[in-house]
């Protein structure tokens, strides 16, 4: 079996989530994208710069590629400080739902990203590519012991406050 394109895994992804709205941040067009979106009724909006994040409201899904290695300390290591602060910002403000792709394929996933809630999807050694992706619908699942089943007294659930 044959190892799909980072492109490939990304539209496979986009087909299982369906979004109307789609953010592309990158600093080349990506044709794949703009076909996926006609065929699919889905509104594209493409920035090259963070600057045109200001006026920008909510999106279904953010793609990120070959746009965090162009800021300024950014490495194949690691995204620089200003990188981290835009991802948080996608990821608070713009959308709950973002796709990245990074340069270099590390045997460890990145901690700047792990820490920001992301989890490598995906490494594509043949293309030197590693793809993260944030959900937050997966990311803050439900927690079963903070319902009132788990209390100590259950049948007084919204009887008292204290």
């Amino acid at each position: 079996m044959t190892e799909l394109s980072p492109w490939q895994a990304l539209l496979a992804q986009l087909d299982g989530q369906r979004p109307t709205s789609l953010l592309c941040c990158s600093q080349t067009d990506q044709p794949a994208l703009q076909d996926w979106c006609e065929h699919h009724d889905c509104q594209l909006t493409h920035i090259d710069s963070f600057q045109q994040l200001e006026n920008l409201g909510r999106f279904d899904c953010v793609i990120i590629a070959d746009w965090l290695e162009h800021l300024t300390g950014s490495s194949a290591t690691s995204p620089s400080p200003m990188g981290v602060q835009l991802l948080a910002r996608l990821r608070n403000l713009h959308s709950h739902a973002i796709w990245l792709l990074i340069p270099g394929v590390a045997p460890q996933p990145k901690p700047e990203l792990i820490a920001l809630g992301f989890q490598r999807l995906h490494a594509f050694a043949g293309k030197n590519l590693e793809c993260y992706g944030y959900n937050l619908d997966r990311y803050n699942h439900k927690r079963e012991w903070n319902t009132p089943r788990y209390w100590a007294n259950p049948e007084n659930w919204g009887k008292y406050w204290w």
